[in-house]
């Protein structure tokens, strides 16, 4: 197999996994015209990717991608799994990442099965988990011999590439200015990268007070298009 090649088919926007449903909230900021424009779309971006993601589901697949790269411990998956399922306050955040996660899962099984990620499938759908995709992606990219940095700038680029592609359908902004903050953030992403493995450890799952409350307020929006 191709590493590069299997990077870009995971990562790619129109891989099944049903990621386009969701907005983590964004959807919220919007309504309350709190992201309304280009570079309200752009700050938003930016303080996502170095305040939540870094902290939260970077953090979370740096931990599992540690877990497959020496002796594989399933129990110490389960206890990462059950951790982040705590940090994550929001509902419908978690429940996101559950069903991204056992999408993406059932979809890279029925390329060819991997004995632990067929193993994390079966406990989360037994309820033994609670299922996040940031543990699914780490997971089977390290098993497939892609390099850590590139597979977490990949997940960040995914994330940053969910955020200005939603903003493009509802604040909205031009295809163009999207395309231009999303590469005007690859020296955003290089840089967190860089630093994930000096993170402290207190860090851990850091919460972003607004960012939950505009996750649970989504909840009760009178008119809603993403799930989350």
């Amino acid at each position: 197999m191709n590493p590069l090649l299997t990077l870009l088919q995971i990562n790619d926007s129109v891989f099944p996994i049903g990621s386009f449903t969701h907005s983590y909230g964004l959807e919220t900021y919007i309504h309350k015209r709190i992201v309304h424009d280009v570079e309200s779309t752009r700050s938003y971006a930016e303080t996502m990717l170095k305040h939540n993601v870094y902290y939260n589901d970077a953090a979370f697949f740096l931990r599992a991608w540690e877990i497959c790269s020496g002796k594989f411990s399933m129990r110490k998956l389960i206890e990462l799994d059950t951790l982040v399922s705590s940090l994550k306050s929001p509902y419908e955040i978690r429940e996101a990442s559950r069903k991204l996660a056992i999408r993406f899962l059932k979809v890279v099984e029925s390329f060819k099965s991997i004995r632990r990620g067929k193993a994390y499938l079966e406990a989360i759908q037994t309820g033994e988990a609670g299922g996040h995709y940031a543990i699914a992606f780490a997971m089977y990219a390290q098993y497939q011999q892609i390099s850590f940095e590139d597979a977490l700038s990949a997940f960040y680029y995914n994330t940053l590439n969910g955020i200005v592609t939603n903003c493009a359908k509802l604040v909205p902004i031009s295809q163009t200015e999207g395309q231009k903050i999303l590469f005007s953030m690859q020296d955003l992403i290089k840089d967190l990268v860089s630093t994930q493995k000096d993170m402290e450890e207190s860090m851990l799952g850091n919460c972003c007070i607004a960012q939950d409350l505009r996750c649970m307020q989504h909840e009760k929006l009178y008119t809603r298009i993403y799930i989350s």
